[in-house]
């Protein structure tokens, strides 16, 4: 049989909490038998194609207030873990200030998709193909990873150990994403895919650097 043709993992539990801290403590609960949902469009498909069948919960954050926001606070940038990639494409503050992750938000499958998937999810879902890490990487993004047990904070160039693995803890929850604001630097972002749209990326990158008149004084690339 076609895969779409084999039963899906389904899960058995469904959590919808309305605060940060109900959300916190049943991570805390739960461990690794829950998954969180937030736009859904990788999680749905990884239960599709049973890509992930290790969970027995949903903790679905969507109902959760301020977590969809975009703010600037002394040039940083911060964006919270329901923010769509169609909320960064229209925000003139993402595009001011990490051209980039506009540009490698834009490039994600269509308007629909755009309108569901999260950076968050973009992120932790920890695949190569997902545009937006290449460009966060290249703005030397952090991550606020929040629990019970405190808050820390981790440099995205140290969040990954592998495709598709990260060095997130079963009862955390990503509640952050933020950058210095790029002043005096000029970026771009590029994606080479198998088609000219909605296509998963077979090379992506993003490139910032600084100048002085017409020599480069500093470049950060990533592939």
């Amino acid at each position: 049989m076609h895969e779409v043709q084999h039963a899906p993992h389904r899960a058995d539990q469904y959590e919808r909490p309305t605060d940060l801290a109900e959300a916190l403590e049943l991570l805390a609960e739960l461990g690794s038998s829950a998954r969180v949902l937030a736009g859904g469009t990788d999680l749905l498909l990884e239960m599709q194609r049973r890509v992930r069948t290790d969970f027995s919960v949903l903790v679905d954050i969507t109902g959760i207030a301020g977590l969809n926001e975009i703010s600037e606070d002394d040039g940083t940038i911060s964006i919270g873990p329901l923010v769509t990639h169609n909320q960064a494409v229209a925000s003139p503050l993402i595009s001011q200030a990490g051209l980039p992750l506009a540009q490698a938000c834009w490039e994600v499958g269509s308007p629909q998709l755009r309108n569901r998937s999260t950076i968050a999810g973009n992120i932790v879902t920890a695949s190569p193909a997902n545009d937006t890490i290449s460009a966060l990487w290249a703005l030397d993004a952090t991550l606020e990873l929040s629990s019970m047990r405190g808050v820390r904070t981790i440099p995205i160039r140290q969040f990954y150990t592998g495709v598709r693995t990260t060095i997130m803890e079963p009862d955390e929850l990503l509640t952050r994403i933020s950058f210095r604001a790029i002043e005096g630097a000029a970026g771009i972002y590029v994606k080479l895919g198998l088609r000219r749209a909605q296509a998963i990326s077979v090379v992506h990158a993003a490139i910032i650097i600084e100048r002085d008149e017409d020599i480069v004084t500093a470049a950060d690339i990533a592939l």
